[in-house]
């Protein structure tokens, strides 16, 4: 009997079986916004019951592996990366070329580890996420490979790379506190990784453009709920008088952790402190109050990165493209006015 995959399942024999539009099938397998959790759970269910990715990658002329790092808190792929990861195949889909993710601890992407993907899936061109190569891994894909950086930044100009405009997000979210009359500012980061790093800076420079405002910097180890949570339930659970009255955080994840430990501890957001995020995950349209915060346009990210790939393959020789895209303000209740 001839397989599903054999008679190269497309995306019109997912839509069929799932009962929607070819569009909402697209849309659903790039990871794009507009949709409820389980309508796009239930088509990719279905999908993987065709075998569409294995028809995708019988059909492919080209190849291609993705590594991933593993979030620090469940051992498994960012919400984010997974957005751009499910842009980046559909986009692939229609390029012809067939990714192969490989879910790894960061650190573990050595030179042994690219080579033993290269002999078994036949490819010297890798797309790599959150973090930069080593550098006997740099040093193999600029002598014989195409590689690609997502969220991240080669400083050396060796590499391709695609990011967010986190300077200028960190500059949005700054002033928006700036501009609803708040002087006294904090911003709460991780480590700090270039993209990190970028936003400090926006940060700093908003205070400084502000002229009459204070801003600290709070570095509190890694950039998740739990230990915002930890961290500020110490500086709320003090009782005394904030020496800030907005609080600017480097993800939404520490915000949502900031926002817990003031409530925690009676305290009121935004009448007793102002909170804004940034990433614009799907969990700030939850919270209550709704989490202000920076959108990042995720399935963007993934198209581009798909055609730098492409573009590298065809002319190893051009010159490494950084391409930034753009963020937006997304207004929420978190941002109270304070009078001037």
């Amino acid at each position: 009997m001839e397989s599903q995959a054999s008679k190269r399942v497309n995306q019109a024999d997912i839509a069929r079986l799932a009962e929607v539009s070819v569009s909402t099938v697209s849309r659903a397998l790039s990871g794009q916004m507009g949709m409820s959790a389980e309508l796009r759970e239930r088509i990719r269910r279905i999908a993987d019951n065709l075998g569409y990715a294995e028809a995708l990658r019988s059909a492919a002329t080209e190849h291609a592996v993705v590594y991933l790092p593993m979030h620090p808190v469940n051992g498994g792929l960012h919400p984010i990366f997974q957005e751009i990861l499910e842009s980046a195949r559909a986009t692939a889909e229609q390029e012809g070329l067939a990714l192969y993710p490989k879910l790894l601890p960061e650190g573990a992407v050595d030179l042994a580890c690219v080579e033993r993907n290269r002999e078994t899936h036949g490819t010297n061109a890798a797309i790599m996420f959150y973090t930069n190569p080593l550098p006997e891994v740099a040093d193999y894909f600029q002598r014989e490979g195409s590689l690609v950086l997502v969220n991240a930044v080669d400083m050396d100009m060796r590499f391709d790379s695609v990011i967010a405009n986190n300077y200028a997000g960190a500059r949005l979210a700054t002033r928006a506190m700036i501009e609803s009359g708040h002087r006294r500012l904090l911003f709460v980061t991780g480590d700090l990784r270039h993209p990190w790093m970028e936003r400090v800076r926006g940060f700093r420079d908003a205070v400084a453009m502000a002229g009459d405002v204070e801003g600290e910097v709070l570095e509190i180890g890694h950039d998740r709920y739990e230990t915002a949570l930890s961290r500020f339930a110490e500086i709320f659970g003090r009782k005394e008088r904030l020496p800030f009255t907005g609080i600017v955080c480097v993800n939404d994840l520490t915000a949502t952790g900031v926002m817990q430990a003031a409530s925690d501890h009676g305290l009121s957001i935004p009448d007793d402190v102002s909170v804004i995020g940034f990433e614009g995950m799907a969990f700030a349209e939850m919270t209550t109050p709704r989490l202000a915060t920076i959108s990042v346009d995720r399935a963007a990210i993934g198209v581009e990165a798909i055609r730098l790939l492409k573009r590298r393959i065809a002319d190893p020789r051009a010159v490494p493209q950084q391409v930034q895209h753009g963020v937006t303000f997304v207004a929420g209740g978190t941002i109270g006015s304070l009078g001037q």
